[in-house]
């Protein structure tokens, strides 16, 4: 497979699991703000912080405006001018799909493509005034039908490997993103009694990686910052959990790596197998020591390091120095 086509593959599913994240977090946080008392507690802007969208909204909003939930859906669903938008992020992928159309599914691409349609048109708008619920659950579950459209009507070859494996890296990076989002709304976690905020937050955070359920089902019951954070971080049996995403990672590029031969360029393989390691010899406790938020910093650091890596290793893109890591949606953007 030429590099184009893999690169291509590659950023189409970073983008469309970018759309189906944040689609999921601002469901959550629409119906979260209204359910749950939280008097003095910002409740959009951490959404804003979350994403190291920061310096954009900042630029094109006025103080008093930075928690407003209007002004803040809007900046993250429709300002192109924001790469990490769902609007950016579906003109990507849509591009992304369209340069390698030989290579997915016809099923794939007119879900792609049907998706941009009405998200761009009036019909789209107008559920977005109307049913916010409605709007975001939509883009959410048209993601996942592309997902799983993926999965029965495409070839299991490369082109599938490196979409897989571009969703894989996206999903380790969201994940640890999300859990971030309690840190910028209500501080560090680690006290021994937790605020009923600070529960509701957790659930939140669960929902927002569609982990409720499978939760409780492994933690009978108990719910604590700590558990929930273990839980989205180590849980392997858990499709949304950090430790899964890597691991399904792995698996992928072992399998778009070159056989028969020698490889020369390793780094993507060196960087990602030096992250799982020192994630597996981490215990919660001693994440919870050093401070949840660093910890979080430095999974999404570490992930763009191996995105970083693999386009060195297989798009023979210029190698990218990237040493600030508050904005990894910036960043590690490729505009098709």
């Amino acid at each position: 497979m030429i590099s184009r086509v893999a690169e291509s593959a590659f950023w189409l599913a970073r983008y469309l699991e970018r759309v189906e994240d944040l689609a999921r977090i601002l469901y959550v946080n629409v119906n979260f703000v209204l359910d749950v008392n939280l008097d003095g507690v910002p409740r959009w802007w951490p959404l804003v912080l979350a994403v190291g969208a920061e310096k954009e909204f900042r630029a094109n909003t006025t103080r008093a405006n930075r928690d407003d939930g209007e002004t803040v859906q809007q900046f993250l669903c429709w300002d192109r001018e924001h790469p990490g938008s769902i609007a950016s992020s579906l003109d990507r992928a849509r591009e992304n799909a369209r340069t390698i159309r030989e290579t997915i599914s016809l099923e794939m691409w007119e879900t792609l493509n049907g998706l941009l349609l009405w998200f761009n048109s009036a019909e789209g708008r107008r559920l977005y005034q109307r049913e916010r619920y409605e709007f975001y659950q939509y883009l959410r579950d048209q993601c996942v039908l592309f997902q799983g459209f993926a999965l029965e009507t495409m070839l299991q070859s490369e082109g599938y490997h490196f979409m897989r494996l571009g969703t894989s890296l996206e999903r380790a990076a969201q994940i640890a993103r999300i859990l971030d989002v309690k840190y910028h709304a209500l501080g560090p976690t680690g006290r021994s009694i937790e605020w009923p905020r600070e529960i509701a937050q957790w659930q939140a955070i669960l929902r927002s990686c569609s982990a409720i359920e499978p939760y409780f089902k492994v933690a009978q019951g108990e719910l604590s910052g700590q558990r929930v954070a273990e839980f989205l971080l180590f849980e392997k049996e858990f499709p949304h959990s950090v430790t899964r995403a890597l691991d399904q990672a792995q698996k992928f590029l072992n399998l778009v790596r070159p056989r028969g031969k020698a490889v020369k360029n390793e780094r993507s393989v060196t960087a990602l197998n030096d992250l799982r390691d020192q994630l597996d010899a981490m215990s919660m406790d001693e994440m919870m020591r050093r401070g949840l938020h660093k910890t979080l910093l430095w999974i999404i650091a570490s992930v763009e390091d191996v995105c970083s890596a693999v386009q060195q290793d297989y798009f023979l893109a210029p190698p990218q120095v990237r040493r600030h890591r508050t904005a990894p949606w910036r960043k590690l953007t490729r505009t098709a």
